[in-house]
């Protein structure tokens, strides 16, 4: 069975870097990037022995040996210093966010930083800018019923990102895909969902009417956009 979410995160790989997949579960990313040319060499690092063992087999039936070299590790801390590209997918935002600032004093050897955390995009974003790193390609999966936004940034300075940035993403917002009108439409509507079901007025739901209120300006400029292009 294809894996949509892994495939976007093997294209978005830049060609030619040595990756480290941290927590890399069964290792089928490393196996891809090999695979599709995009790496000569792969670091897939796991806190745990077990699912190390798994990507032992993983690699094994896939002939990678020689290119995949598996790694325990707790985050960064036994990712040898030649890797330049890092990806952390298939987490919760604090366990990502918390990776990172245990590794901050090296992040900069890298080129490229990818993140695809299972809740807490806009706080992903958050953090990313907080720290006057620089996003610089994003993309959206639809996979089973879920939406996985997949985050790429580099520490090159950048100035804080807007409200509307952080919330539905700088470079989705500037791609404008049909796949980013789609989740727009989604988000929009769950969030219209649970205002329609709210019984009085709260902090909570003038949170929410907020953010619906983005959601809606972002798609309905991004709808406007693609038709004033297609004339």
């Amino acid at each position: 069975m294809r894996n949509l979410r892994l495939e976007k995160i093997a294209d978005m790989v830049m060609k030619g870097v040595t990756a480290a997949d941290i927590g890399t579960d069964h290792a089928l990313l490393p196996v891809m990037l090999i695979e599709q040319k995009k790496c000569e060499r792969v670091y897939a690092c796991d806190i745990s022995e077990g699912p190390l063992k798994s990507a032992e087999r993983t690699v094994r039936n896939a002939g990678l040996a020689e290119q995949i070299e598996l790694i325990l590790s707790d985050g960064f801390a036994n990712v040898p210093r030649d890797a330049d590209c890092a990806v952390l997918a298939g987490m919760g935002y604090y366990t990502a966010a918390g990776i990172l600032e245990r590794a901050m004093e090296r992040l900069s050897s890298f080129r490229q930083i990818i993140v695809e955390v299972n809740r807490n995009v806009k706080e992903m974003r958050q953090w990313i800018s907080e720290h006057g790193f620089t996003i610089t390609d994003e993309a959206v999966v639809s996979e089973r019923g879920f939406d996985y936004i997949i985050i790429s940034f580099n520490t090159q300075g950048h100035v804080p990102y807007t409200e509307r940035e952080l919330e539905c993403g700088p470079v989705l917002i500037e791609k404008n895909s049909p796949e980013f009108r789609g989740y727009c439409v989604r988000q929009l509507t769950a969030l219209e969902s649970i205002l329609a079901k709210q019984t009085r007025e709260t902090e909570n739901s003038r949170m929410l009417k907020h953010r619906a209120e983005i959601w809606r300006s972002v798609y309905e400029e991004a709808e406007n956009t693609k038709t004033a292009g297609s004339k």
